[in-house]
This record gives structure tokens, sequence and C-alpha cells, in this order.
């Protein structure tokens, strides 16, 4: 069920003016919602398939990302800008406490201790000896979310900061992976541009703030500034204006719209105090914004290949790869949003397209690519064969 049809839906909708409730609907049906069980199962695949096949990489010692404040030891006033970890608090610290997804990924974490791969994780208590001892190769940080990418970037820093494990890094020793299930392309862009960190996981791109400005008509972004002002709710687009787009059944991230997940006097949130209740969540099951090709295909020039789409001329199962076609080079964040696949499907396509010789290995077209493209951007010619639309009989006469 899409959010726009939840009960909860018609309580939020009543606070929007008649002429702005479509659009506010509009933007309750761009967020990708996902079941907890969908997010701890992708985290958990991404983790036992690196730990399986990167045998060079392993054993691994595997943490749950946590934000600053989460921290066991370091105070809230800020009196430690820069903790280090095993100094200002320790990494094995017990969170099944915590109110946030952190306490599911430690969770899992611990599941995956109790089963097949365990041979290939770093022994507990994990400390800078187990570390040591087992010539533990990757640290392996996982989340659910990467928004802004701030808390990853927060939490990696306080590995590097410590000389040994600065030191492992410098002589190649000990790299840095982190998993998460879902990220914006801003947040990726930030994880993946750290020099701390060496490589960036992830099952699916979820929308930013950029789907806010797709549609212009909508104006879904002026509608988050002005019933967040009205609200008086503070920063209208979530947090560091980042705008995301994505929640699951449980955890809300801070950087939706404010109109979705602060409340006051003025105002009440669809995700009220940033949770949703197990019943709202089984409502909604599952909501996956879906794309819209031909709008894709327009926004680059492709007129004739979307009005070919739109009209069933070409085979559905071909849909996607010749959007895919047309699309690339694009960034591969961006095409997975355009496209509304997840990461595995979208390389899958890509690989087969260039299997097929359509496209070079640095994702751009080839001869044949464009002559394809060329050949399904021709729309079916219907000839009449001369004859006339007349619906009389017809008498065959002898002519001398």
């Amino acid at each position: 069920m899409r959010l726009s049809e939840t009960v909860r839906a018609a309580e939020w909708l009543e606070q929007f003016e008649k002429e702005d409730k479509a659009s506010a609907q509009a933007l309750l049906n761009l967020v990708r919602f996902v079941p907890g069980a969908d997010v701890v199962a992708g985290v958990r695949r991404m983790v036992e398939e690196f730990l399986s096949k990167e045998l060079d990489q392993v054993p691994a010692a595997v943490v749950p990302i946590l934000s600053i404040e989460d921290m066991d030891g370091i105070p809230d006033d800020g009196t430690v800008p820069d903790p280090v970890v095993f100094g200002e608090f320790d990494p094995a610290q017990r969170i099944a406490n915590s109110p946030g997804s952190e306490a599911l990924m430690a969770h899992l974490v611990s599941e995956i201790r109790k089963g097949s791969l365990a041979s290939f994780l770093v022994p507990t208590p994990l400390s800078l000896s187990s570390m040591e001892n087992a010539r533990s190769r990757t640290l392996l940080c996982i989340t659910d979310y990467i928004g802004s990418g701030g808390q990853v970037l927060n939490y990696v820093e306080t590995w590097y900061r410590h000389k040994t494990i600065k030191s492992w890094r410098s002589f190649g020793w000990l790299r840095i992976v982190v998993v998460a299930y879902a990220s914006t392309p801003a947040g990726k862009k930030a994880v993946e541009a750290s020099p701390h960190i060496d490589e960036l996981r992830i099952v699916e791109i979820a929308p930013g703030i950029e789907r806010l400005r797709q549609n212009p008509e909508e104006k879904l972004e002026q509608l988050c500034r002005i019933y967040a002002s009205r609200g008086h709710l503070g920063s209208p687009l979530g947090y560091r204006d980042s705008a995301g787009l994505y929640a699951s059944s449980f955890s809300i991230p801070n950087n939706l719209p404010a109109i979705l997940t602060k409340g006051s006097a003025q105002w009440k949130p669809f995700f009220d105090n940033r949770s949703i209740s197990a019943e709202a969540a089984a409502e909604i099951g599952y909501q996956r914004p879906p794309a819209d090709l031909p709008g894709q295909l327009l926004n680059v020039g492709q007129i004739k290949l979307a009005m070919s789409i739109s009209a069933g001329e070409i085979d559905h199962r071909w849909h996607r790869y010749l959007a895919a076609l047309a699309l690339l080079p694009r960034d591969e964040a961006a095409l997975a949003l355009d496209l509304d696949m997840d990461l595995a499907y979208l390389r899958a396509v890509v690989e087969t397209l260039r299997h097929l010789g359509l496209v070079d290995t640095s994702n751009r077209l080839t001869v044949e690519g464009r002559r394809t493209l060329q050949v399904h951007r021709r729309r079916p010619r219907i000839s009449s064969g001369g004859l006339l639309d007349d619906p009389s009989p017809y008498y065959p006469r002898y002519q001398k």
C-alpha cells in the first residue's frame, strides 16, 4: 500500500490547504519504505558475501556504526569533540538498549557470529589485542542507511585517529569497508570520497533531494519549506538539508523533510517522534516509487523511444535494457534511481549490454549500441496499401 493511502495519511493531509493536498500526497509516495526484515536480510547477505568471497581480506572485525551520542563514555556536553576508539569509547560496548537501528545491527553481528562464517571473524570481545592476534585484515562497518554520510565518516574517523589503526592502514595491513542497505546519492559520494574508507557496498540507492526537484510543477521542495515554516519545525529539509526520502519499519532517519518527522503545537508529523507503529508499518508493507521510464527518456531527448515504450510497441522485458542504453554513461547512483533498480540488478543489466557489445568497458555506447537505439527509436510505419476508407459495397466493373 502506498503511504498516501494509509489511515495516518488521511489525518496528516488534513493539515494542508486544499490546493496543496495533491503535492503532499506526491511527497508521501516518493518515500522509499522498506520492511525492517528486508533491511536486516540485505545487510547480512552483503556481509556474508564479503566474508565468503574475499578470502584474502579475512579475518574481519565487524562493527555496527554508531553516532557520537550513542558511544558510551562520551559526554553530551561536547567536551570530547574527537573521540578515539579504544580510548574514549569501547567498540564492543553493549548497545542492546539503544533506541535506533544500531541495536539491530549489533544483533545482526551476533547472529553472523553464530553461523558457518564465524571463523572468518575476529574473536570476541573485540579489542586492539584481539585484532592484532588474529591479524585482522578488514574493519567491516555496517549500518542500515547512509543519508548525508556524516555519521559514517565520524565513526570511521574514531578508528583512524588511533595511532595503531592508522599505522596498520599505512602499511596496507588493514582495510576499512562500509556496508549499508541503502544510501542517498549524496551520502554515497561523500563516503566514497573519504581517504580513510577503502570500499563501500550497498544494496540500493535511496531517493534524496534531487527527487523533490525532479518535477518542478509539483513544487515539492517549496511545499516542504512553506509548511515547515508554518509549523515552526526548524530545518525544512531535514538534517543538513539533504531531504532524504527513505524510511524503514525500524528506522525513521533524521534527514527526511521536517513536515514528515517533526511536530509542534501547530503541526503533527506523519512519522510521530520519528517512529512508526507495527500496525502502520504492516499497513504500508513495501513502497518503492515506480520508475517513469518514458519521462526519463524524454528528459534526455529520446522522444521516439519514450513514445514507443508508452504505446506498448516494445516488449516490456526490454524496457529497462533500452532505457539503460539510452541513459548511459550516467552515474550509477542516478541510473539506479531513474530505472528503479537495486545496484545488483543494475550491474547485471549493464553487464548484459556489455556482453552484447552495445556498451564498452567505460559504459559508453558502441556503434552497435547506437544502431540498436536508432532501430528502437523508429515507430512502426502504418500503410494503408493505397486503399480508400470507403464502407460502401464494392462491385467489380469491367472497363474497356
